[in-house]
């Protein structure tokens, strides 16, 4: 569940207001993006999250909604441009217009390292693949290696481990191969966030890129999460990974207003 804030919000206030649009006793949602007018001409809206970071899942949330307010005929098909934050270039989005809800697929930035290392927590050594992609970095943690509660092991090794990432977003993805299952964590720095995300898109890019690492070749897979399932594409040329592109489902759940304390 993401939050788009329509109205135009001060960058040194979104924090706060993020913080209050997601407490629990409001709506459930995993992350709040506020609509900025971009400064490239070429882009069509600039999507600036609550701490300055980068999500995929944002921004093909953005795209569908920018494509919604059209009010489009089913099976038609629009291009968008946006601006994001967290992102160096300027990312591209098609969305589909199915009946009941919209198919969107966004170009996401490349990786800037892919790197294997062992890494240390509680007297123990840990095979991990560290993925950084612009405005957040992933640390793809194969399940199989991990005893006893996954999911207190995750939060230890997000406090363990945050200070060998670059970016406003951490993220540690507990990946099972076999299922093809990825559960992520995702800490957000300036917000001091630390949620469960029903799905990530940028962990489903890292994803895609750690298996083109792995194979040597290009990567296509069906990446499933507490969320759904989001298919992720990564082109692999020249030892590097050349391009990536996620894919999954958008849907329109509300829109309204709140009303915030002061």
């Amino acid at each position: 569940m993401t939050i788009l804030v329509e109205t135009p919000v001060p960058r040194g206030q979104q924090r706060r207001i993020a913080s209050l649009l997601m407490d629990y006793n409001s709506v459930f949602a995993e992350q709040t993006g506020f609509l900025e007018q971009p400064l490239n001409p070429d882009a069509q809206m600039r999507l600036q999250m609550m701490g300055g970071e980068f999500c995929g899942n944002a921004t093909m949330s953005l795209a569908a909604y920018l494509v919604h307010r059209q009010r489009p005929p089913v099976g038609s098909s629009h291009n968008v441009c946006l601006e994001v934050s967290g992102a160096d270039d300027l990312l591209h989005c098609r969305i589909l217009v199915k009946e009941g809800f919209y198919l969107g697929q966004v170009q996401m930035p490349v990786p800037q390292r892919i790197e294997e290392m062992q890494l240390p927590l509680d007297s123990a050594l840990y095979n991990v693949t560290m993925v950084s992609l612009p405005g957040i970095t992933h640390l793809v943690v194969p399940d199989s290696g991990i005893s006893g509660d996954k999911k207190d092991f995750a939060r230890r090794a997000v406090r363990a481990w945050e200070p060998l990432a670059s970016g406003d977003a951490f993220g540690i993805l507990l990946y099972d191969s076999h299922a093809g299952y990825m559960d992520p964590l995702v800490y957000v720095r300036p917000t001091q966030t630390m949620v469960w995300e029903r799905g990530c898109g940028s962990g489903t890019a890292a994803i895609g890129s750690y298996l083109a690492h792995a194979a040597g070749a290009d990567a296509r897979a069906e990446i499933s999460q507490p969320g759904g399932v989001i298919s992720v594409r990564a082109d692999w040329r020249d030892g590097a990974v050349s391009r990536i592109s996620i894919e999954g489902q958008v849907r329109i759940a509300a829109r309204g207003i709140a009303y915030l304390p002061d």
